[in-house]
């Protein structure tokens, strides 16, 4: 068959015709076309077709893998970027295993003084981005210097063909090396990790999982005499690292990795810093004059918008009347306003949009309603850092879901059921004097636990565990 329609359609973005025409030419060429192959799952991407795009890629990568392992990494961060199950995943993984430079047993003799930080870009506002601004700040107080490397993976590739690298400029008080993205993914890995040979770092922490095949190949060949997986929700799944971070204490229960030795190191703030240098808002300023109490949920809608989570909320402002809620996120409004106009509560909800410092909203703040199943702990920390109460929903300790709550720590805050949510937020709404004693039992906790002077702190004590007992 002749593939132009296929292709013309595809261009035109005509993609209901394209898909099958482009299935139906990866089937007649084997899949072994790499321009009906980009073409098919790059029209899958854009149709947003994740399930097909994930089996279509894995399949292709395996075809590839022994051949052309740059093609295979290509079309297997395809299908992880596409979502995969657990079972593909660590099938990529013993891929990788069987490239890697076999790990040796690791003792630093010298006190680490400067480390490598791998990452996939540096793009303001991201949590990832966030948390290395504050541990690359946080290690320089330890007198640890650091050197980042990004390896741009997510450019010159299907979806985003620009030679540019994603990266933005980013004040860090470590020195940046932007990956270069000119080559195949092999090519642009060795690089990466020749200049981490080079770079006279002792240790490199890879902040990353196998949806960063450029990363996860910079750990396979051995880069660094000492390798850290940093884990952000999902473990690099390739046994090659000699230690790992977790970021929270769930994800660190539930790794599958319990030779090497591991830390949950937690997400920080700097909250604190923030509110000092930025005017904060008033409820005049805000029209909210009217409002006896406020309350806050901060972060995407997506994570605010579950059905069970509004009626909850929407409970809560329904016992009282002059209560009102803000919700600061980006997402879309459009269910969450219907099910708050059913429950007769919307006109007392204000969506402020994509807002991007909360730090002067909290002034005007009384608690803070921690979203569920998926709560934010990044948000949540900075109620904490602010003095203000919150409420959160308490998960099984194996459950992804508990991030929210074991920041928070303490069972007065942290609910058993959705009716204990009610009745947490109740008591704290009807008691002025109950609200400001655990305002100041969030921010001890915050002071103690989660300052960002804690994340270099914490990293060097971990980074000491390497490093032989000195008599």
């Amino acid at each position: 068959m002749s593939y132009e329609e296929a292709f013309e359609a595809a261009k035109n973005g005509d993609f209901h015709t394209a898909i099958p025409l482009l299935h139906r030419a990866a089937k007649e060429t084997g899949f072994a076309s790499d321009i009906v192959n980009n073409a098919y799952t790059l029209a899958l991407y854009n149709a947003g077709d994740k399930t097909r795009l994930a089996e279509v890629s894995f399949q292709i990568a395996l075809s590839l893998v022994q051949t052309d392992p740059a093609s295979a990494m290509d079309y297997f961060q395809r299908a992880l970027v596409a979502g995969l199950d657990n079972d593909c995943v660590r099938q990529i993984g013993e891929h990788f295993e069987g490239w890697a430079v076999p790990v040796q047993d690791v003792h630093l003799g010298l006190p680490i003084r400067r480390v490598a930080h791998i990452v996939s870009n540096l793009i303001a506002g991201q949590a990832p981005t966030e948390y290395l601004r504050m541990l690359v700040s946080s290690l320089k107080l330890q007198g640890i210097e650091s050197l980042v490397f990004t390896t741009e993976s997510g450019a010159s590739w299907f979806y985003n063909p620009s030679g540019v690298p994603l990266s933005q400029s980013i004040d860090l008080a470590g020195d940046v090396k932007l990956g270069d993205v000119d080559g195949d993914f092999v090519e642009r890995a060795n690089r990466i990790a020749e200049a981490v040979r080079t770079s006279q770092t002792q240790a490199a922490f890879f902040h990353g999982d196998l949806s960063d095949q450029i990363m996860a190949r910079v750990a396979s060949v051995r880069s660094s005499p000492l390798q850290i997986n940093v884990n952000y929700g999902t473990e690099m799944d390739v046994d090659v690292f000699d230690g790992r971070i977790h970021l929270s204490q769930n994800a660190f229960e539930r790794t599958r990795f319990r030779a090497g030795p591991a830390e949950w190191v937690p997400i920080s703030s700097d909250i604190e810093s923030r509110s000092q240098k930025c005017e904060p808002l008033t409820r005049q300023a805000m029209g909210l004059e009217s409002a006896t109490t406020i309350s806050a949920t901060f972060g995407k809608l997506e994570r605010s918008s579950d059905r069970n989570y509004v009626r909850v909320l929407s409970e809560i402002m329904k016992r009282f009347p002059k209560h009102f809620h803000l919700f600061a996120g980006p997402g879309n409004v459009r269910a969450m306003r219907s099910q708050l106009h059913s429950e007769g509560v919307l006109p007392r909800v204000r969506f402020l949009g994509d807002v991007k410092d909360v730090a002067p909203l909290l002034n005007v703040v009384d608690i803070y309603l921690a979203a569920f199943p998926d709560s934010s702990a990044q948000t949540v920390l900075e109620a904490m850092g602010a003095a203000k109460p919150v409420v959160a929903l308490r998960f099984p300790p194996d459950s992804p879901h508990n991030s929210g709550a074991e920041v928070v720590g303490g069972r007065e805050l942290t609910a058993a059921s959705e009716a204990n949510y009610i009745e947490i937020a109740d008591r704290l709404l009807r008691n002025a004097d109950l609200r400001a004693e655990q305002g100041r039992v969030m921010h001890d906790r915050f002071q103690a636990e989660f300052r960002p002077e804690r994340l270099g702190e914490r990293c060097r004590q971990f980074l000491a565990r390497f490093q032989p007992a000195t008599s």
